[in-house]
């Protein structure tokens, strides 16, 4: 028994020992190593984007670009790929797949294998990042013929991060009475976040029947299931599918209906949208886009009279008056003048458009002449990057502007020597107004 008791004890100790040597290295220790380490890979990040590691100072015992053993980055869960070099400052993993989505992968660089004399708490750097959760919506778009008999259904699959194109096929189904429903995609589409894709060969019974459209995000490791059914009208039955309006700078109203209608006919006096004169109108196939003359915002009624005729000569059976919520746009401000240098003229503007905003906040952040080739290496005099502008200068100027026909960016900088700025404009929403 008592020899038990001590077998039992020493494989407890073991256990306990085992489990103290499994601690994981300390990740969030960018500051510690600032002198060797500038930056790295962190946060949420796509599946597709390869690992990057900026370095403080530069391996000057390697080549500017160069391909370097891959063994001096130890990668879990593992991932086999190429490590290089960079400008002499960055190291860039790129794997020969893609990462597996949500994931938590843990990185640890062998620093000693890159720089001599380090002592020992510096000789290896750990961090951690994870990959986007995978998700993705269907959107179908309008009803088209392509005759009395046949026709098919548009669509759009937008994903929250990069899919490959064999798998994106995987995610949708449609079926038309218990059969198979042949889906095209773009031939020439690779990996990608967005795809287009049309429901062919879909019968149009005598009368009205429906398809099912069926999502499953299984193969993109995705928990999103469902399904829809989309109305087919019969051969007899000229009618409208749908209203859709757009969100567009330009106001715009689409009916779809279930024929494709006569382009030679007027429509004047046909679609009326209540209190809009001098509607414009446009024909593509089963849809009609209507334009008003301005801007709509709420609800208002629209009425369609049955004096629209197909094709084939058939006449509406029936008005349709409908209520359709118009939205208002959504607050946005954005840059319109391009190119990056400016005289230093007091007079000098910067052109940026703005709507649903009474106010914006400008940030100007200035590049030190000394880290001039440091931000050059990572990107362009127009680069969007705000992080990477963060690495090389600081915020000099902040100030809030209302939106009034002129602002004066000598009141936020004052007289400074030449340099390099990023102006950052952030939107303020308040009561609906329109400026440029």
């Amino acid at each position: 028994m008592k020899i038990f008791f001590r077998l039992l004890f020493i494989s407890l100790f073991l256990v306990s020992s085992a489990c103290k040597d499994k601690t994981p290295p300390e990740t969030d220790n960018l500051f510690k190593f600032k002198e060797y380490i500038s930056f790295h890979t962190q946060g949420r990040v796509s599946i597709a984007e390869p690992i990057r590691i900026n370095l403080a100072q530069p391996l000057e015992q390697y080549e500017l670009t160069q391909e370097i053993p891959a063994k001096y980055l130890t990668i879990s869960p593992s991932i086999k790929g190429k490590l290089f070099i960079e400008n002499n400052t960055s190291l860039v993993f790129k794997p020969e797949t893609h990462l597996e989505p949500d994931t938590e992968y843990q990185v640890t660089l062998k620093l000693d294998e890159l720089y001599d004399d380090l002592d020992k708490e510096y000789k290896e750097f750990s961090f951690s990042f994870k990959t986007l959760q995978p998700n993705f919506k269907i959107n179908l778009g309008n009803l088209q013929s392509y005759s009395k008999e046949w026709q098919y259904v548009t669509g759009t699959l937008e994903a929250s991060d990069v899919i490959q194109f064999q798998k994106a096929k995987q995610l949708v189904e449609a079926s038309q009475n218990g059969k198979n429903l042949s889906i095209k995609w773009q031939e020439d589409a690779k990996d990608a976040n967005y795809f287009s894709f049309t429901i062919d060969s879909i019968q149009r019974e005598i009368d009205d029947s429906q398809i099912e459209i069926s999502w499953d995000g299984k193969a993109i490791k995705a928990e999103n299931k469902g399904e829809n059914s989309f109305a087919i009208p019969g051969q007899n039955n000229f009618t409208i599918i749908d209203f859709k309006t757009s969100l567009a700078e330009q106001s715009s109203l689409s009916i779809n209906f279930s024929d494709p209608l006569n382009e030679n006919q007027n429509f004047k006096g046909l679609v009326s949208i209540k209190d809009q004169n001098n509607l414009r109108f446009e024909v593509d196939g089963n849809v009609l886009t209507v334009y008003p003359s301005e801007r709509i915002t709420g609800q208002v009624n629209v009425n369609v009279f049955k004096g629209i005729k197909n094709t084939a000569g058939f006449p509406l059976k029936r008005d349709f008056a409908e209520t359709i919520s118009f939205e208002q746009l959504k607050p946005a401000v954005r840059l319109i003048s391009k190119g990056v240098i400016l005289p230093s003229s007091a007079s000098t503007p910067i052109y940026f458009e703005s709507v649903n905003l009474s106010a914006v906040d400008v940030r100007v952040i200035k590049i030190f002449q000394d880290n001039m080739l440091q931000h050059l290496q990572f990107g362009n005099l127009n680069d969007q990057n705000s992080y990477n502008i963060r690495r090389v200068g600081r915020r000099v100027a902040k100030k809030r502007f209302r939106l009034l026909p002129k602002m004066n960016l000598n009141r936020v900088l004052g007289k400074r020597t030449p340099s390099i700025f990023q102006i950052l404009l952030r939107q303020i929403q308040e009561p609906c107004i329109r400026f440029r």
